[in-house]
């Protein structure tokens, strides 16, 4: 055999070779010691050449890893290595297939024993994302002391445990999880400054970023300039200031939402970090756009609207937009003005039997300081659920706004044999899941119903299930329907919730929904099911209440007097 083909074939068999002997054979070959632990840019095979970006910390537990994975085609030079261990395998695997085209830039590296800094050193920045649920406490993630023992420039999710971490040692840049143009950005300024000293630069993070305006009249087009913000749960202030702007010509909007930008999923002028909110210029910044252009504010759920230096929730705030001759209304939904005691008292159900005792303990501060600042400062008080007037009685009821047309559905219902049943909570506790679902369970083992229960999905997706159902159970603890229920309403199913009917009596509404509560479930579907021909009836009702109830109309009249 002539050298050339010989060489072909040994060529061949080494690249068939596990990375690790490969390395160690080039290293043998060039006098190197074959049988040190080879560095992380070595197992990606890439030049020193090429921008190499890691993350070595839990791949299962880091829930921005996603958002860092998308930013990727945004990096076109940059190539990522996710160590991971031996369990890591599908996760890493799933993030690989959603880079898309990126994914040839996405190596796959073994977790060598210990996280030596010879062996991070190599790469070029270490990547964290790192994002915590909810408010609970979490520890500062060991990989980080592991980075900074490598020499490696530090891009971090922005958690308040991280950004300490990263300003006590000046070592890094934050973004915001899961948003794509911060890390994006993050990055490029971690790449600028990985030739000067680790002090040079405090972390940072942009505070702000453009919203997506909705349909509704701009700030200034009118004598009235409104603002709202900063809560948007659901999208109901989108929903309002579409409303209101196209009842009012004489009112510009501008609606700024302060939230972590995984939830800016509604239409707003501008997005507000909630991380960015204890920012001194962004306090800054805030009290000159609102102080200096608003003659009217609806302030969502007490949150404050001038960001949190002045402390969490809105009654700080007051003085200084009274001093602005600024008109202020307030606007609550549930839980920041519901009394959980009171609940308990009023409702043998109540969804606060199941909620932990600490969050009841919780929500009742937040509860009776917002009524005290409600009572205290006199401004007009609206609440969106009727329910809610039992804790604020002086309140005024500013109907939940859904897209009526945009819910319809001529799918008739109750026609199948084994209706389908849909079950949707956006929290459990709240809706009653855990208790009313062992009863739907029941029912669905006896294909009596087909139950479907869902959580998560994105709009698109919720709007098809519901369009496909017969039977919508919302929440059977709280006494009110929500959005979702108006949202079954409106595709004419069969909606089932609690509702405390003294509440709905005072507001002179009987909504078609059939009433009970996780005790009474079963026979309430039951009797549906008996009589199919009255429970479709009922359902039909549904798109005509919802229409002269909650498209809009209604709620921008309710504010009519506060926008003289």
């Amino acid at each position: 055999m002539s050298p050339a083909p010989v060489r072909r074939t040994v060529s061949a068999v080494k690249r068939r070779l596990p990375r690790r002997w490969r390395i160690a054979l080039r290293r043998a070959a060039a006098g190197d010691r074959p049988w040190e632990t080879p560095s992380v840019r070595e197992l990606c095979e890439l030049p020193a050449t090429t921008p190499l970006l890691v993350h070595a910390g839990g791949i299962a537990d880091d829930r921005a890893l996603g958002g860092i994975l998308a930013a990727l085609a945004r990096l076109p030079e940059f190539h990522l290595a996710l160590v991971r261990t031996d369990a890591d395998g599908a996760a890493v695997q799933e993030l690989i297939r959603r880079a898309g085209k990126a994914r040839r830039r996405v190596h796959e590296v073994p977790r060598p024993r210990r996280l030596t800094p010879a062996f991070l050193a190599s790469a070029d920045l270490a990547v964290l994302g790192f994002a915590p649920e909810g408010d609970q406490p979490a520890p500062v993630p060991a990989v980080l002391d592991a980075y900074r023992a490598a020499g490696l420039r530090i891009v971090a999710g922005n958690a308040r445990p991280v950004r300490e971490y990263l300003a006590r040692h000046r070592a890094g840049e934050l973004f915001v999880p899961g948003s794509v143009p911060s890390f994006v950005k993050a990055v490029e300024r971690a790449w600028d400054r990985t030739a000067e000293a680790p002090e040079a630069a405090e972390p940072t993070v942009a505070p702000f970023e453009a919203g997506t305006p909705g349909p509704w009249r701009a700030l200034g087009a009118g004598p009235v300039r409104l603002g709202l913000g900063t809560a948007n749960y659901a999208g109901q202030l989108s929903a309002l200031a579409a409303a209101i702007s196209a009842a009012r010509p004489d009112v510009g909007v501008e609606l700024v939402v302060a939230k972590p930008p995984a939830t800016f999923r509604y239409p707003a002028d501008r997005y507000l970090h909630f991380p960015a909110e204890h920012q001194l210029d962004v306090q800054l910044d805030q009290i000159r756009r609102v102080l200096g252009a608003y003659t009217h504010l609806i302030v969502d759920a007490f949150r404050p609207v001038l960001g949190r230096l002045n402390g969490d929730d809105v009654a700080a705030d007051l003085p200084a937009l009274r001093r602005a001759r600024i008109k202020v209304a307030l606007l609550a939904h549930g839980s920041e003005i519901r009394h959980p005691g009171a609940h308990l008292e009023r409702h043998a159900e109540s969804a606060f039997r199941d909620a932990p005792e600490d969050l009841r303990e919780r929500l009742t501060v937040v509860a009776e300081r917002n009524r005290r600042t409600a009572e205290e400062s006199g401004l007009p008080l609206f609440v969106t659920t009727p329910d809610l007037l039992d804790d604020v009685p002086f309140a005024t009821w500013a109907p939940l706004v859904v897209d009526v047309d945009g819910w319809a559905c001529d799918r008739p219902v109750l026609e199948r044999a084994r209706p389908v049943v849909l079950h949707a909570p956006s929290n459990r506790w709240t809706k009653g899941t855990d208790r009313l679902l062992p009863q739907l369970q029941e029912l669905h083992d006896r294909r009596i119903i087909e139950l479907r229960l869902v959580e998560g999905l994105p709009y698109s997706e919720m709007r098809r299930q519901v369009q496909d159902a017969d039977i919508v159970v919302d929440q059977l603890v709280i006494g009110s329907y929500g959005t979702f229920s108006c949202e079954g309403m409106a595709a004419g199913k069969v909606v089932v919730a609690y509702l405390s009917e003294a509440a709905h009596r005072a507001v002179g509404v009987q909504p078609p929904i059939v009433n009970a509560t996780p005790t009474t479930l079963v026979k309430a579907i039951e009797s549906l099911l008996d009589d199919r021909a009255a429970a479709t009836a009922l359902a039909a009702e549904g798109p005509g209440y919802v229409r002269d109830q909650h498209d809009g109309r209604r709620t921008a009249e309710v504010f009519d007097a506060f926008l003289r």
